[in-house]
């Protein structure tokens, strides 16, 4: 049986790293091995849990942005700072010195609302904002799609607490409706002028990266898969797959062509949200690398990858280091590879053997 450490494949290569120790040992069948070109050290074989990682660039931040605009009528008096995270009944921006507060909802105010006015969804959500900011009881005030003299009274008691004339109806510019609270990435509006349109981009509020992963690549990742991120400083944090795109796009500033010439490749958006939301408070828009582990092996014999040989009849063994000092091949099966250890099974290899690896 003869063995080579400079035949081994280019795959095991790249799972040793730079070790760069390689050496040559031959010999027969039951034989021991000749040492040879490089010292040599032992270690021994060990029983470990291993785990493949395949790792992904990602951009920690907020997640996607969108303008936020206004209908009201008036002058932009003063603007959240950029940063600031505005929450249900919040002011978000002020027109002509009056605030203007945060609804929560999925429907923008699209129309007056007051006495009279008929049946619609858009009741309902003010209702249920009303009663999730405390200003009157689910006992006192039956949300529904009908505004009634308590939906009224209602509105008049929170315009009380905001400052704002008591009237107990609420138009299309008196409020801003967003699906959840906001994060205010850049004042897109300028304190002095017009309060209609655009006046604030905003994201949402939790922490997340994001990753354009390769198309092919879609089955490394499921939701609710736990990953490890890597930081800037090279730190790590835990996060899970949120969501995973199942839209492949192609981005054409690849290319020169913006017809999408030249191949593009193909990917998919992955959102990672992070265990930890106060992890690395400060960044935003910054590279990071998320780890996701593509295979895993528990309690299983290991040897680290420097000790492999390639056989030059085809697969791979170690040399066992004997009691009498000598070594013998032995020839083992490799399973999973991690952090420079290798799975293997073979006869005549037991956990607390010792074998060669380069010095």
């Amino acid at each position: 049986m003869r063995a080579s450490r400079l035949a081994v494949p280019a795959v095991v290569l790249l799972a040793v790293g730079a070790t760069g120790a390689w050496r040559a040992a031959e010999g027969s069948d039951g034989a021991t091995a000749d040492t040879a070109a490089t010292a040599t050290k032992t270690a021994a074989v060990e029983r470990r849990d291993l785990s493949e990682r395949e790792e992904l660039d990602g951009t920690l931040g907020y997640g996607d942005t969108h303008d936020l605009s206004l209908a009201a009528q008036g002058t932009i008096t003063a603007l959240p700072a950029v940063g600031a995270v505005v929450d249900r009944g919040q002011e978000i921006v002020e027109v002509d010195g009056r605030p203007v507060p945060l609804l929560l909802g999925n429907r923008p105010l699209w129309r007056e609302l007051g006495p009279g006015v008929a049946d619609g969804s858009d009741v309902t959500e003010v209702e249920l904002n009303l009663v999730a900011l405390g200003v009157v009881g689910s006992d006192d005030l039956t949300v529904d799609q009908t505004w009634t003299s308590a939906t009224t009274e209602a509105v008049k008691d929170w315009q009380e607490s905001l400052g704002l004339e008591e009237t107990g109806r609420l138009g299309p510019g008196s409020v801003v409706v967003q699906p959840a609270a906001v994060r205010v990435v850049a004042q897109t509006g300028t304190v002095g002028n017009s309060a209609a349109g655009p006046v604030l981009t905003v994201s949402g509020t939790t922490r997340q990266v994001g990753i354009e992963l390769d198309a092919d690549k879609q089955d490394l990742v499921k939701v609710g898969q736990a990953v490890d991120i890597v930081l800037p400083d090279d730190s790590t944090t835990k996060g899970k797959v949120a969501k995973v795109g199942s839209v492949a796009t192609v981005d054409t500033s690849q290319s020169d062509n913006p017809d999408g010439g030249d191949n593009p490749t193909p990917t998919i958006e992955v959102t990672v949200s992070l265990d930890d939301q106060k992890a690395a408070p400060h960044l935003d828009e910054a590279p990071v690398t998320v780890r996701v582990v593509t295979s895993s092996a528990k309690d299983v014999l290991a040897v680290p990858v420097g000790a492999l040989l390639a056989l030059a009849e085809g697969g791979y063994a170690v040399e066992r280091k004997m009691s009498d000092g000598t070594t013998k091949l032995v020839a083992v099966e490799l399973g999973t590879f991690a952090d420079g250890w290798v799975e293997v099974t073979g006869d005549g290899l037991a956990e607390g053997d010792d074998v060669e690896v380069p010095a």
